[in-house]
């Protein structure tokens, strides 16, 4: 980060000060608090940071931005509204940055893009990604903190939860360029329908974007729709970067954009997508096709996503970030087509925040389930079950469980024997304590 005196913060924030100074990083947690930190005291659901601003200064922190002031002896910075305060000096940081900005958004596929994107450009100059899961208008702000004015590229992955969140995310980054990946119900409940998700996803081109540098997954007829000249990127043929000729193994994937050869160290099938994207954007941006490929080759996912793990005498697929349908059949396509001499068994969760349709979706996954080379398959949650009472299925090779305690305890002795077993689930569920003991 810039070094900044709280005088500047306090005027891009149209807020006052008890006394200057100059901080050297920001942060809304007091566990990840360093010396010369600015902690921003953020109103929670269940707390208030304002009750932490004396651990966060035993912690390191020089300064405080506050919505009251404070009895401790520390200069602050007072605003009206502590996360309003946040946006406003973030929205300020970021026009001081020379960078070249990238904005990614998508229902699936946004961390992978992310993680290849810096495998790049890295390559090229210092770039700041977002960091782990922060996809979130809080995590935005504090990733762009990360950065100062050697940083030549700045990646930012954009979640969309509810209405406007990419709005108030790409209104901050203002980015140069943006990628929007796959579409899948999520959240549903937040939202009217798929259409209403497509839309709010395509509004990260509404900031400034060149349409030279806009592309999205062509695939999806509900983007198409909307399509105000963007390019696009995909399988089907009638995209401007095609996809064909996707080949996978336990090394990776290899596969043609426009009749070009490219492979990526990434395993699964459908990252052959997600990879065409970025090389159709970095291509715009003048990116040398040997580093793209280079950057293609040595990728480091985020944990949590597509993870192989040996555990005991199992190899462990552990993608237990998220679930939809889309994604979760993803993950069952790598269980069932990696080079594997044992069995193999998925643990999956329910899929959260459906809507109206989602038991129907979870009977289409046990229809899909059903027609897998599997020994077993463990399933968590209610609506798995409401959507077993549609379908027929064999009961010897489908258990479902109403308690993560249950399902932990069937699952632990299943790694004590050579098979492959995939643990697939929404952030709901936390299935990576599976990993664990309880």
């Amino acid at each position: 980060m810039i070094d900044l005196s709280i005088a500047k913060i306090a005027e891009w924030t149209q807020g006052s000060y008890t006394a200057d100074g100059f901080i050297q990083g920001v942060k809304v947690d007091t566990r990840f608090i360093s010396t010369g930190d600015l902690y921003v005291c953020l109103h929670g659901e269940r707390v208030d940071g304002h009750d932490f601003a004396q651990q966060a200064i035993d912690n390191g922190a020089v300064a405080l931005l506050v919505d009251r002031k404070l009895n401790l002896d520390i200069p602050q910075i007072l605003v009206s509204d502590s996360l309003e305060g946040l946006r406003m000096f973030a929205r300020a940081y970021r026009e001081t940055l020379p960078a070249f900005f990238i904005g990614i958004t998508g229902s699936n596929g946004k961390t992978s893009t992310k993680d290849i994107l810096y495998s790049v450009l890295s390559r090229v100059g210092e770039t700041i990604a977002t960091y782990k899961n922060q996809n979130t208008e809080i995590g935005t702000y504090l990733n762009l903190f990360r950065m100062d004015t050697n940083t030549k590229y700045g990646v930012f992955e954009m979640g969309l939860d509810y209405d406007g969140d990419v709005d108030l995310m790409a209104e901050v980054v203002h980015p140069d360029a943006a990628l929007v990946m796959s579409l899948a119900p999520a959240h549903m409940a937040n939202f009217r329908d798929i259409h209403h998700i497509a839309e709010q996803k395509l509004r990260i081109f509404a900031h400034g974007i060149n349409n030279d540098y806009a592309f999205y997954q062509g695939d999806f007829d509900e983007y198409r729709k909307l399509d105000e000249g963007w390019h696009t990127f995909g399988y089907d043929k009638d995209n401007e970067f095609v996809v064909s000729e996707v080949a996978s193994n336990n090394n990776g994937i290899q596969f043609k954009v426009n009749d070009m050869n490219y492979s990526c160290n990434l395993l699964g099938g459908h990252q052959a997508s997600n990879c065409a994207g970025i090389i159709a954007l970095l291509t715009k941006m003048g990116i040398a096709q040997n580093v793209i490929r280079e950057g293609l080759n040595h990728v480091a996912l985020t944990s949590l996503r597509t993870e192989l793990v040996n555990k005991e005498a199992s190899l462990v697929l552990m993608d237990a970030y998220k679930s939809n349908p889309i994604s979760a059949k993803y993950a069952l396509d790598l269980l069932t087509t990696y080079d594997y001499d044992g069995k193999r068994i998925a643990v999956l969760s329910d899929m959260v925040e459906l809507g109206d349709d989602s038991v129907a979706l979870h009977a289409d996954m046990l229809n899909h389930l059903k027609t897998l080379n599997l020994s077993h398959v463990y399933l968590l949650g209610p609506e798995f079950r409401k959507a077993s009472d549609m379908v027929t299925l064999d009961l010897e090779r489908f258990t479902f469980f109403s308690t993560f305690e249950a399902l932990h305890d069937a699952v632990v002795p299943l790694y004590k024997e050579h098979q492959m077993i995939l643990i697939k689930g929404s952030r709901f569920y936390s299935l990576e304590r599976l990993m664990k003991e309880v």
